[in-house]
């Protein structure tokens, strides 16, 4: 049986947001002072209807933009801290990214587009490949290692982003609406490939405004209007 309960910060955090505001032109306040922790290995949703500040909240876990105020901490590291190049260094040996259009390149094979996750890595072709095709083979795709992405379906193409965004061994896998583009069933395969990867020990956070989607997940998170306004998890009894 499944059951509700009111989550509590994890103690081996692998990301903080502390006070996170954040304030555009106008001046406009998107996020209005965002506490959260994230345990190591935790598979959790942020969930809230468009306009609620999730995907601002994506760009600063994901280290794209930095906060107004506040700070943000992945795995120990105040990002803010950073200049821009060891920023773009934390980032590609820390987070992985998938998101909802693939970003895949068109022409390339699905090795090659896996590839690219390496490309400023200073690994090899050779080895960048080998790793591709380790990651594909991972996400069930050694079968279509040449295929270019007009070859595939879209449940196809969303493994193949989620195989580049694990290729460098990230601690954290930020997934942005990664079912969004695919039908119900396949929607269910991508979520279940997630799951399996977190079970290997991957943090794994989903950004979705989709109930379906947040509640197949160990803890959600809700946000609205810049705030979060519930924080549960899920726990699994089991008899005995």
């Amino acid at each position: 049986m499944v059951a509700s309960v009111q989550s509590d910060a994890p103690s081996d955090a692998v990301m903080e947001l502390v006070g996170v505001r954040k304030t555009y032109p106008g001046p406009v306040e998107v996020l209005h002072g965002i506490d959260l922790t994230i345990g190591r290995g935790e598979l959790l949703s942020i969930v809230g209807p468009s306009g609620s500040g999730k995907s601002t909240m994506l760009h600063l876990m994901g280290t794209l933009d930095l906060p107004t105020t506040g700070s943000v901490l992945i795995n120990g590291v105040d990002v803010a801290t950073l200049s821009d190049r060891q920023l773009s260094s934390f980032r590609a040996r820390t987070l992985g990214f998938v998101f909802q259009q693939f970003y895949l390149i068109d022409g390339v094979s699905a090795v090659d587009n896996v590839a690219n996750g390496l490309l400023y890595s200073g690994v090899s072709l050779p080895k960048r490949r080998s790793a591709a095709i380790a990651a594909l083979t991972r996400v069930g795709l050694g079968h279509r290692l040449y295929s270019p992405p007009a070859k595939l379906s879209g449940g196809e193409r969303q493994r193949v982003a989620i195989a580049r965004a694990l290729i460098a061994r990230p601690a954290i896998v930020l997934a942005d609406e990664p079912t969004g583009s695919l039908d119900t069933q396949t929607g269910q395969e991508v979520l279940a490939l997630l799951r399996e990867l977190n079970g290997d020990g991957t943090t794994v956070i989903v950004i979705t405004h989709d109930p379906a989607v947040a509640e197949a997940m160990d803890r959600q998170v809700t946000i609205r209007d810049g705030l979060i306004v519930s924080d549960v998890a899920r726990t699994l009894e089991v008899a005995r």
